[in-house]
């Protein structure tokens, strides 16, 4: 059946790319929420752990619980504490004052700030009002952080944050020592402003999703960096036949054959998360073949009869063509296809 690879080697090489921007792998917490973008929540967290990184966020509780046992911390970005007892290494992201009243007394918590983003996270004129109810609900201040809205463009908008952040985590340090609070962690940089920036500054580490799996949106006006996709999606053959001259295959038998020719059946489909063609503009395999006819939920066709093929190694030229970004393309695929390790 059907199967998706994970190329080990391109995973740590982009790995020592990161680390060694961010000053080593205590400087690096991996983001592996949305089953680590498309690529196996479980699989990706052992081998970032057998790499060396110690701090790991992911989107939920469920994903939290299936990895808690890998990693000295493990963020959760979007799901809140319920009452059922869970791992000791969770942490939970508090995006509101709203959020950090509704937490159970003696959560962990990393205080999120809006810096300039404006999606959510603390202002600058609650912090005074957030810190004095994380010290009388005795939440465990782990981490404090933000996040880019424009740090992979050529602006000036990375560097505009980066200052309020700045100035923000000043008033929260006071605040910090005024409550008696223990140290805390400070943490802004996603993939793109990583690899753009020079110095994390006094940040304690980066957050990194898409550059872990060998994809950037950074202008490469800004900076390049030679990341290498992890994943590759395989179909294997369903059947073969002769597709006579003037044949057409598939629903709405948009391709027409235009003389005798070799076509298989493959195992992928927009049932397993791939985006669904129409047949009037081809999808290029990683061969450089190309699709025949329309996606059906199950499966597609190709010319030749090779009993698998990769549809793609590189998520880029799928994106450029379905209009959309390389992360929708990984994160799309169906999480019960096999994954294996190369």
């Amino acid at each position: 059946m059907a199967f998706i690879t994970i190329n080990k080697a391109h995973f740590f090489h982009n790995l020592d790319v990161l680390c060694a921007k961010a000053g080593g792998k205590t400087k690096l917490m991996a983001v592996l929420k949305d089953n680590a973008y498309g690529h196996d929540l479980r699989l990706m967290a052992s081998l970032a752990s057998e790499y060396g990184l110690s701090k790991a966020a992911v989107k939920n509780i469920e994903e939290a619980e299936m990895i808690a046992d890998l990693f000295e911390e493990v963020l959760v970005l979007v799901d809140h504490p319920t009452s059922q007892k869970l791992s000791p290494s969770i942490s939970f992201a508090a995006h509101s004052y709203e959020a950090l009243q509704a937490l159970p007394i003696g959560t962990s918590i990393h205080l999120s700030l809006d810096t300039g983003m404006h999606r959510n996270g603390i202002k600058e004129d609650q912090i005074d009002e957030a810190m004095a109810l994380i010290h009388a609900k005795k939440l465990r201040l782990k981490g404090v952080f933000t996040h880019f809205r424009s740090s992979d463009e050529l602006s000036s908008e990375f560097f505009w944050q980066r200052a309020n952040f700045e100035r923000f985590k000043k008033r929260i340090k006071a605040l910090i020592e005024q409550y008696g609070l223990p140290k805390t962690s400070f943490h802004s940089c996603n993939s793109a402003g990583l690899l753009r920036t020079h110095s994390l500054g006094d940040d304690d580490y980066a957050r990194s999703g898409i550059a872990m799996y060998g994809y950037t949106t950074l202008d490469p006006l800004i900076a390049t960096f030679d990341l290498k996709p992890v994943l590759a999606l395989w179909a294997e053959r369903l059947s073969t036949r002769i597709l006579k001259k003037g044949e057409r295959v598939g629903y709405g038998g948009v391709y027409e054959a235009k003389s005798d020719e070799l076509i298989s059946t493959y195992d992928i489909g927009y049932g397993d998360g791939f985006f669904r063609f129409d047949g009037f503009d081809p999808v290029v395999m990683a061969d450089g073949s190309l699709s025949k006819g329309r996606m059906s939920m199950d499966s597609f066709c190709l010319g030749g009869d090779a009993p698998n093929v990769c549809m793609f190694d590189d998520a880029n030229p799928l994106a450029q063509q379905f209009h959309t970004i390389s992360y929708e393309i990984i994160t799309k695929l169906y999480p019960a296809l096999k994954r294996k390790i190369i």
